[in-house]
């Protein structure tokens, strides 16, 4: 049944890859030639451009708006009358509609968004182009103003004034010679004609028609004067808008933020690459620089008084339980969880913790409570009750004989009754292979005692003879006659894909037994919260050899 499932399994997975492949090809050969010229092409062209490419193309545009400005420049200056205002109010209009685009200020992530920002210098380019046409079209109707104001002045000409001042002349002489004749001839003139008066009259009119005129004469000479005068500079200042007509698109220079989309994600993915590679790159320094120096260190060395170098032994395997018979003036200290079966006939009774002395690390390692069993020939069996992992071992320390132990693995012992079991700590605060290892202080027992210690998927006991490597979390126990250190772990490949740790503990040459675990039981604690919590309580721990 299982090699069904396995073979339907390895099937679909591998169905459901053709499948995936086959429709990534479709796409590139069926779908993507078709968008590939349309909006796929035109967001990659437009929304990843930098801003190099983006100021390159609007320089372009101003070359361009320039061109079209001098070619449109004789038609703006040839307009007049009517075409000349709509022209003119056009531009005006449409200056007005962009400086409210170019009012509102663009978004947050808009200012790095290429396609924004073209469009907003393309307002500004336009806006530009809009006011050197409107001050075209403003110098071109000043001087249309200035033409029709010439053009509108009259006044008479001189040979019409030259001949009312003739007539004028006439008229006077005339007054003057009635005035200068004989009485009787102007008494019977002014009663028959009234001569007098219609002469008088008449020199009057003509004088007036000829000072009119020469008034009139005079006063557009002057108007004509000051509107040709203005002419004259409506022409020089269109002149010159017509020279500078570029300038204004000539200063142009287009504001390009520092960064794009493209500037940004180019950051981002060298950020995410070194993020990346950031661990390989340490592992890399560690494993050939830092482990070195480190496997140079002085090892951790347990000295202890009296210590005879006593050989210490083992059960040859572990197992998942052990019998233990009392011999005389025995006893035997196990925990309650650890206690599948007695004998009815043995003394029973409850010790509190496992050593006085060093009540913390009791409590800590939970040797508490510990129930104690008398009785010379009585045999109990210790178990795993609630732990389906665990395996144990014996270890049998003689007299002077002495081992480092974590308390961790410890579920029982055997020790005289009339001398308990004596525990010693060791601090070694001072050494780099200690915190290296984690663990600064360590607990040694002294025989002579028998040992229970558990271990996930079992204990194994080494003889170090020529040194040992192993894991940091296998380590149970060594002799004290052994000298205790890291090593970098021994091949690089593993390590650098995060396989294995940096550091092993190592244990060098010497006499002495290795207990190690095969299968840490923290291998198996969860990956959540909770699981992690309780690493760094063992971490903990473990600092304090526990």
């Amino acid at each position: 049944m299982n090699i069904i499932k396995a073979t339907l399994g390895w099937f679909l997975r591998k169905g459901m890859l053709f499948v995936l492949i086959v429709a990534a090809i479709s796409f590139h050969q069926l779908v993507w030639p078709r968008i590939s010229d349309g909006i796929v092409k035109t967001a990659a062209n437009l929304e990843w451009k930098s801003p190099g490419e983006i100021k390159s193309e609007l320089m372009l545009l101003k070359q361009q708006a320039i061109s079209e400005l001098k070619a449109s420049e004789a038609n703006l200056a040839d307009l007049s009358g009517r075409a000349l205002d709509d022209a003119l109010r056009e531009r005006k209009n449409a200056l007005a509609r962009l400086k409210k685009d170019l009012d509102r200020a663009p978004g947050l992530f808009e200012r790095y968004r290429p396609t924004v920002i073209i469009a907003r210098e393309k307002l500004q380019l336009r806006s530009r182009r809009l006011t050197a046409e409107i001050a075209l079209l403003t110098a071109v109707k000043k001087r249309e103003e200035g033409r029709a104001t010439l053009a509108g002045i009259s006044y008479p000409f001189q040979s019409d004034v030259s001949f009312a001042q003739a007539e004028c002349i006439r008229a006077n002489k005339a007054v003057r010679s009635f005035n200068s004749s004989g009485y009787a001839e102007r008494s019977v003139g002014n009663i028959l004609h009234d001569r007098a008066t219609k002469l008088t009259q008449e020199a009057k009119v003509k004088c007036g028609n000829f000072n009119s005129k020469k008034s009139a004469r005079e006063t557009g000479i002057a108007a004509g004067h000051i509107a040709r005068a203005q002419l004259r500079a409506s022409e020089v200042a269109l002149s010159q808008v017509r020279n500078g007509l570029a300038k204004e698109l000539a200063t142009y220079a287009p504001e390009i933020a520092d960064e794009t989309y493209s500037g940004i994600i180019s950051k981002a993915l060298l950020v995410l690459a070194a993020v990346l590679a950031m661990p390989f790159i340490i592992r890399v320094i560690f494993y050939y620089v830092l482990a070195p120096m480190a496997e140079r260190r002085a090892s951790v060395r347990i000295k202890v008084a009296g210590n005879t170098n006593v050989p210490i032994t083992a059960s040859a395997t572990s197992g998942v339980s052990i019998p233990v018979t009392l011999g005389r003036g025995e006893e035997l200290l196990v925990r309650q969880d650890y206690l599948q079966s007695s004998a009815l006939g043995a003394k029973k009774d409850t010790r509190a913790v496992l050593d006085y002395r060093h009540v913390l690390s009791s409590i800590a390692s939970g040797l508490i409570f510990l129930t104690r069993i008398r009785g010379e020939g009585e045999t109990t069996t210790v178990s795993a009750v609630r732990d389906p992992f665990a395996e144990l071992a014996e270890i049998r320390l003689p007299a002077g004989a002495a081992c480092v132990l974590h308390q961790r693995a410890l579920v029982a012992v055997v020790q005289p009754i009339a001398q308990a079991i004596r525990i010693t700590s060791h601090w070694r605060l001072f050494s780099l292979n200690a915190w290296l290892t984690l663990q600064l202080r360590y607990l040694v027992f002294h025989g002579s005692c028998r040992l229970i210690v558990k271990g996930g998927r079992g204990i194994r006991v080494e003889q170090a003879e020529r040194g040992r490597i192993f894991g940091q979390d296998q380590l149970v126990g060594f002799s004290t006659d052994l000298a205790y250190s890291v090593t970098r772990t021994e091949t690089f490949a593993p390590y650098f894909f995060g396989r294995e740790q940096l550091l092993k503990d190592k244990i060098e040459q010497g006499s002495g037994i290795l207990i190690i675990e095969e299968a840490p039981l923290s291998s198996r604690r969860g990956n959540g919260v909770g699981g992690r919590l309780e690493g760094v309580f063992d971490a903990g721990l473990k600092v304090f050899g526990l």
